[in-house]
């Protein structure tokens, strides 16, 4: 195999990898999961990822990888022509790396935890209650990241990275009816740029991704 294959589905953490392959320009082949199918569960893909979770990256080399997080750094130092992912000897990288491990351990489980709730309690009568602290906690993280945020309109300033896209990704994900970037204009203006650049733009509407 001399090609990266993601599995992917519509509005699903394997947009900002996707993001990646494209501006890398490497060769990579699209295929697509329909979870309402229940394709995350058949045994080809269980073979692939037995967690069933999406996305999942199958290297060259035949390696399976997952996490998107994982995936994103393995592809930023792997193909640095993307020019998403700082430099080893950047300044800059050292933020990106901090900002990126926090969006993705704090505020996607939010967004999980509002959208799953029944998953983080085995009282039935409790979910309503983890997902109002979800909400919670999300506001309070997306305060956190707003007052990192450089001058804008990306994280450091006029330099995209593959941290703005994931924050845009996470920023789409969360409900509208609650508190979130809507309350911080920085934190939603960087996602709003993210979704205007050309090389996320076309990404973004095959993804199916939400209104921010």
């Amino acid at each position: 195999m001399s090609e990266y294959q993601l599995y992917w589905s519509k509005g699903s953490g394997a947009f900002p990898v996707a993001v990646m392959l494209r501006a890398a320009g490497v060769p990579h082949r699209m295929i697509r999961l329909t979870l309402e199918e229940g394709d995350q569960h058949k045994a080809d893909y269980l073979r692939i990822n037995p967690r069933g979770q999406v996305p999942t990256l199958v290297l060259p080399d035949g390696q399976t990888m997952t996490e998107s997080a994982a995936v994103l750094l393995y592809l930023g130092d792997r193909h640095p022509e993307s020019g998403l992912l700082p430099a080893i000897d950047d300044p800059t990288r050292a933020q990106v790396l901090r900002w990126l491990v926090f969006a993705a351990t704090q505020l996607y489980e939010d967004d999980l935890r509002i959208y799953y709730a029944q998953r983080y309690t085995s009282d039935p009568a409790g979910a309503e209650g983890v997902k109002r602290a979800a909400v919670e906690a999300f506001d309070r993280n997306a305060g956190f990241v707003q007052a990192a945020i450089a001058e804008g309109p990306f994280f450091l300033g006029q330099r995209m990275t593959i941290l703005d896209v994931y924050l845009a990704m996470l920023a789409s994900w969360h409900p509208r009816s609650e508190p979130g970037p809507g309350r911080f204009p920085v934190f939603r203006a960087l996602a709003e740029a993210v979704r205007a650049e050309p090389r996320v733009a076309p990404l973004w509407a095959d993804f199916e991704m939400e209104e921010i």
